[in-house]
């Protein structure tokens, strides 16, 4: 028996010693402040909590470790302290998504209690193992000085709810964000709740020989197991292109890595886990194609239609070629960016829970309508039969837009008629969810003796992996952004997406303009440094503005901002 005081309440605990605090906390004293950002790596700081005086990340620190001890979360704080915490984080603007939020409170709680009056890089190296994906951690540096005053006796600046348009206004919900009684998904709790959990394929690219589930299915708290067979709509989901099965069938061939063969929906989460992994696979490894630059020449198809997903060209102001050979100066070269992980601190998860002839669903997607359209597609159901709720969401930037857990969700609860939930581990999010494209960008750009552009030429290709998701997207606004902030008389620009066997790409932040703006932009450097330009001149003498057109020929109004 492990005895502890919890908030100020004594708590007796007869289970595994071995197991997580935060586990504890989150699956049987109905603490929710604490989240789970890094699946048990200690590298996040969203599960802080407060042991002994110190803190203590609950991910990391096992049931036995609590013995005997005094242990305050968010929520055994002191109304008054968790209030003024709270509000400095809202009057500041500290509390974007949230899910970082009460981790940060609590390090800044246990900080000032020893530190009442802490320097600006005192916090700074008291925040070094909280992580925020969201901020540049200056708002929550000012928060917690702010906190700092007002703890000290200084009042807060309360925010006047009726300003109105062009006025100051707290975030929504964001004091409830900030404390944590804001839910996000993996915070709901419902009656008769069961949990799923999913098996990945182990190879970019194999023949999926046999799936034998007979072992999982006779484990204990295991409910059912599922497989593509059991899906009674459309395998096939998609943003744009309806390329991206839910589960891959026997006898077919993966993709990625990313691709589910099966799932499990068990009476907790651990049960489904230790299930998925008695799942056993006959599999038939086939080489993959991992080189974008080999898509349309390998002998590998990714699909059965070929590798080229899309070409997007602009063509516009002349003979590009002619113009670049008559121009006093030219920068060439060939620039690569990589595949880039979002690294939203809250991972994948999804709700679902029968209705009459349908489905309702707990979602924290970045596209509440498209998850609607696709469930209903996989479930052969109609639209109005399947409701989607929009739950708040701990960071996407982009990579909630594709469906990863909401399909299997939905199946299990409507198969099952239960409410089912499916998280995905951090591991597993990294595995499934699209990435930003990689690209090669092959740049040739003239200018004259003036240091004036004359031409453009550029060739894109990007890598969108196994999948479309929302690819061809991303290099069609590469191509139309090729030329970067600047008026370039003449332009050649070809855009290629691709497939391959890694894992799928979509959108990211910037949307594929981040990577030709790092080609352009060093292109302009090149340019600089031949000509022996000034650098900021050359870029302002060439900034877009009134009457000057981008790549694809779009004449600016008065409003363009670049030369503001």
């Amino acid at each position: 028996m492990i005895e502890f005081e919890l908030n100020g309440t004594r708590v007796e605990y007869a289970g595994d010693d071995k197991r997580s605090l935060l586990d504890f906390l989150r699956g049987e004293a109905g603490i929710f402040s604490a989240k789970d950002g890094c699946s048990g790596q200690g590298a996040c700081g969203a599960c802080l909590v407060e042991l002994n005086g110190r803190p203590a990340l609950a991910c990391v620190t096992l049931m036995k470790k609590v013995a005997a001890g005094k242990l305050i979360t968010l929520e055994g704080l002191p109304d008054e302290l968790r209030r003024s915490l709270g509000n400095a984080f809202v009057e500041k603007g500290a509390v974007q998504c949230g899910f970082c939020t009460p981790g940060f409170l609590m390090r800044a709680k246990i900080l000032l209690q020893k530190n009442p009056r802490p320097s600006r890089q005192d916090i700074l190296d008291s925040l070094k193992l909280n992580l925020c994906r969201c901020t540049g951690y200056v708002k929550i540096v000012e928060a917690i000085e702010h906190a700092a005053k007002v703890l000290a006796g200084a009042a807060g600046a309360a925010v006047d709810p009726n300003q109105g348009i062009g006025g100051r206004q707290e975030k929504y919900e964001a004091w409830e964000t900030a404390i944590g009684r804001r839910p996000f998904v993996a915070d709901l709790r419902i009656p008769g709740m069961v949990y799923g959990a999913l098996k990945f394929c182990d190879h970019a690219r194999a023949r999926i020989k046999r799936i034998d589930t007979g072992k999982a299915e006779k484990m204990p708290g295991v409910i059912r197991v599922f497989t593509a067979a059991d899906i009674p709509g459309e395998r096939l989901t998609g943003l744009i292109v309806a390329d991206w099965p839910l589960m891959v069938r026997a006898g077919e061939i993966s993709r990625s890595g990313a691709d589910v063969l099966a799932g499990v929906a068990a009476a907790s989460e651990a049960a489904a886990r230790a299930a998925v992994q008695a799942i056993r696979v006959e599999y038939e490894i086939l080489e993959p194609l991992t080189d974008m630059l080999q898509a349309e020449s390998s002998p590998v198809r990714v699909h059965e239609k070929g590798n080229l997903l899309e070409t997007c060209r602009i063509r516009r102001g002349g003979d590009v070629d002619k113009i670049l050979a008559e121009s006093v100066y030219v920068a060439s070269g060939l620039f690569r960016t990589q595949l880039i992980e979002h690294a939203f601190l809250e991972t994948e998860a999804s709700v679902a829970l029968p209705e009459v002839g349908g489905v309702r669903l707990y979602s924290q997607g970045q596209g509440v309508y498209e998850d609607r359209r696709q469930v209903a597609s996989l479930l052969g159901l109609p639209l109005e039969k399947v409701r989607v709720i929009q739950v708040a969401n701990g960071g996407g930037f982009g990579g909630k837009e594709d469906i990863t857990t909401q399909g299997h969700a939905a199946l299990f609860a409507f198969l099952l008629q239960k409410p089912v939930r499916v998280r995905l581990s951090r591991p597993e999010s990294i595995r499934m969810h699209p990435k930003r494209h990689p690209l090669l960008m092959e740049y040739a750009l003239g200018c004259d003796g003036q240091g004036m552009l004359t031409a453009l030429r550029a060739r894109l290709i990007g890598d969108t992996g196994a999948y479309a998701s929302v690819g061809t997207k991303v290099l069609e606004r590469a191509a139309g952004h090729a030329s970067g902030a600047y008026h370039v008389p003449a332009a050649d620009i070809e855009a290629k997406t691709v497939y391959t066997n890694n894992l799928p790409c979509g959108a990211m932040r910037g949307f594929g303009v981040n990577q030709v703006t790092f080609a352009m932009e060093s292109c302009v450097d090149m340019l600089c440094e031949k000509g022996g330009f000034d650098r900021w001149q050359f870029r302002y003498d060439n900034a877009l503005c009134a009457g000057r057109m981008t790549a694809t020929g779009q004449v600016m109004g008065a409003d363009v901002g670049v030369r503001a």
